[in-house]
């Protein structure tokens, strides 16, 4: 066992070993596979049978030009017990998480695998992949070249992709579909421009282009319930609201470093999140945005992911640069907590991730199963993990009002 002493930094396979030691306490599940190529983004499947213990997952490839890419479909058969979101006699996960090469787990706790059940070649590395919520049949993706593919995933891999739209000419990593409007997707580019499209159309031409930003677009999301209704963050260190009916933004929040990510609740219509390279948190009220409600502390480094989750008001995830996946319950803020909890970080803060060994490419909250999540990072690795019970379970809120926002 290797020792540090109390002043030492830990390395990261020190940091590592820690956090394998605490899985049993904070877990109640976790599964580790090592992919051949790296995947810059992951998003789990909707599935109609939540009692489902297959569940499946979108990834993609980045093979830096030495191989073929492609876009994946990858299945997952997890324990029964994960899909137990009541019962706390559930024996946790073991305290070994290993995975190897070809989508096998080696621990003893984790009987589960990732298995790729379909792929699809996809021109240069995908950046993104986002399933479309009225058809999960449909796949978008966005390339090294800001080009925007739409794949079919019910069809062979032959005619599988079913449309290519061009009008970036850099770089994309933002893409996102609107829920309120089916067909409507955002993407966003190096180049500092945010496109809308209809993937209904067959003339491959965005519907709007909005040129607002004045450096990289590093990410666009649409509003839950608002069809009209979008945000977009930059490097040039905004964060614009637009109404797609409009050519000049609604709203423009600034702040002193670039901002990377974005979320809207999907609970609270008056709430969105967004963050950046500043490692902070941001909550704001769409009502009155230039002001942040609240900013969280907790990482380390660029928080380059986002997002609530759908089964729970007031839960925030976040991931970035400093390899860790922080869970929030917002619903928390103000409360009061002894000074040992003090120490570990403030009272909003309902978990921290801390198995991976290098950044956080994408994180995905699972929409089927509660608290199952998906996280892949730079260095190859998907983790799926599921949070103890004992840290989930529901209790009463406390201080800060965040139905307010409704």
């Amino acid at each position: 066992m290797t020792t540090t002493a109390p002043d030492q930094e830990l390395t990261i396979d020190q940091e590592y070993d820690l956090w394998k030691s605490n899985v049993p306490l904070m877990y109640d599940f976790v599964s580790e596979t090592k992919l051949l190529w790296p995947s810059l983004t992951i998003q789990w499947l909707p599935d109609k049978d939540s009692n489902s213990t297959q569940q499946e997952l979108i990834v993609g490839t980045h093979t830096s030009g030495e191989e073929q890419n492609y876009l994946k479909i990858a299945s997952v058969e997890l324990p029964s017990e994960v899909l137990d979101t009541e019962s706390t006699n559930y024996k946790p996960a073991e305290e070994s998480v290993e995975g190897s090469g070809d989508g096998k787990s080696s621990s003893n706790a984790v009987k589960s695998k990732i298995k790729i059940t379909h792929k699809f070649e996809h021109d240069q590395e995908v950046t993104r992949a986002r399933y479309a919520p009225f058809n999960s049949n449909l796949i978008a993706t966005i390339n090294g070249s800001g080009t925007v593919f739409l794949y079919d995933r019910s069809q062979d891999k032959e005619s599988a992709l079913k449309a290519r739209f061009d009008y970036h000419k850099e770089n994309g990593y933002g893409l996102n579909f609107s829920v309120a409007s089916p067909g409507d997707l955002l993407s966003c580019s190096d180049d500092g421009t945010v496109a809308i499209w209809d993937v209904h159309s067959a003339k491959g031409k965005p519907t709007k282009v909005d040129r607002n930003h004045s450096d990289i677009v590093n990410e666009a999301k649409w509003h839950e319930t608002n069809a009209n209704l979008f945000g977009s963050v930059s490097e040039d260190k905004t964060l614009l609201l637009h109404d797609k009916r409009s050519e000049e933004p609604i709203a423009t929040v600034t702040q002193t470093e670039a901002f990377n990510t974005l979320a809207f609740s999907k609970h609270s219509t008056n709430l969105f999140a967004a963050a950046g390279t500043d490692s902070l948190v941001y909550l704001y009220d769409l009502r009155k945005p230039a002001t942040p409600l609240h900013s969280i502390a907790g990482h380390q480094d660029a928080i380059t992911s986002l997002d609530f989750a759908s089964h729970k008001d007031g839960i925030l995830c976040s991931a970035g640069s400093d390899r860790r996946v922080l869970v929030w319950d917002l619903f928390q803020i103000g409360a009061e907590q002894p000074q040992e909890d003090a120490d570990d970080g403030v009272p909003e803060l309902l978990m921290m991730h801390a198995g991976h060994k290098s950044a956080i490419n994408d994180f995905s909250c699972n929409p089927n199963i509660p608290w199952l999540m998906a996280s892949v990072e730079e260095e190859n690795t998907v983790q799926i993990w599921k949070p103890s019970k004992k840290l989930t379970n529901p209790y009463v809120p406390k201080d800060y009002d965040i139905h307010s926002l409704e």
